[in-house]
């Protein structure tokens, strides 16, 4: 199990590709790796927020909750995300919740272990703060796109930024990816209303400049 979840991290995560061989063993040393069906929530309100968690296989939703205690959308992450190092960065109570979007397979840690590696090992420490630093420049994005863009740029913007992170290049300048969101995640991640997601995408297909339906969708970058 070892050398799998080593040949995992290894070509699934860009950000161990900068720490050592080391390094990397001894996080595998100490990981362990659980799948998931679609629609199962990974990360629960009541979970104590004290692990660690490596996406192997598919998609993840990740949310947090209002004043009321409603749900809300943050992030839909996929291969090759980490989630849960808030802890890490001195969130001590980090509230959120972890939702499969598709069959997914994890790996995990507990936030315990991890300091302890992070501690002995500066490169991997370096890199954990990079994610979690890029997290943050993310929903600083979508913070900026609500002072200065229009609805119809942001969802655009937002199926932009997911198909170059995500997408397969097909070779005439265009991307596609599964479509792992609806609508409605669309429209809670984009601050806009599902029917102004529905009308926008509805016209980039009329178009020409979007294929989109439920497992996949495209457009030229």
């Amino acid at each position: 199990m070892r050398l799998v979840n080593y040949w995992y991290l290894e070509e699934s995560f860009n950000m161990m590709k900068r720490i050592g061989m080391r390094e990397m063993m001894n996080l595998c040393e100490l990981l362990v790796m659980k799948s998931y069906r679609k629609g199962q929530y990974i990360k629960t309100e009541d979970q104590p927020d004290d692990t660690i968690f490596f996406i192997k296989k598919g998609q993840v939703k990740i949310g947090g909750f209002d004043a009321e205690g409603n749900e809300t959308l943050r992030y839909i992450l996929g291969k090759g995300h980490i989630f849960g190092e808030s802890r890490l960065m001195g969130d001590s109570q980090p509230e959120y919740f972890a939702k499969t979007q598709s069959e997914t397979q994890i790996c995990y840690i507990s936030a315990d272990m991890m300091e302890n590696l992070m501690e002995q090992y500066p490169k991997l420490n370096n890199s954990v703060t990079k994610v979690s630093w890029k997290k943050v420049s993310k929903l600083e994005r979508r913070l900026n796109g609500l002072l200065y863009k229009d609805a119809k740029t942001r969802i655009i913007d937002f199926l932009k930024d997911h198909l170059r992170e995500y997408g397969i290049e097909q070779g005439d300048g265009s991307f596609s990816s599964k479509t792992v969101f609806s609508h409605s995640d669309i429209a809670k991640l984009t601050s806009t209303s599902r029917q102004t997601v529905n009308n926008v995408i509805s016209n980039y297909r009329k178009e020409g400049l979007l294929f989109y339906d439920r497992s996949e969708f495209g457009m030229r970058l």
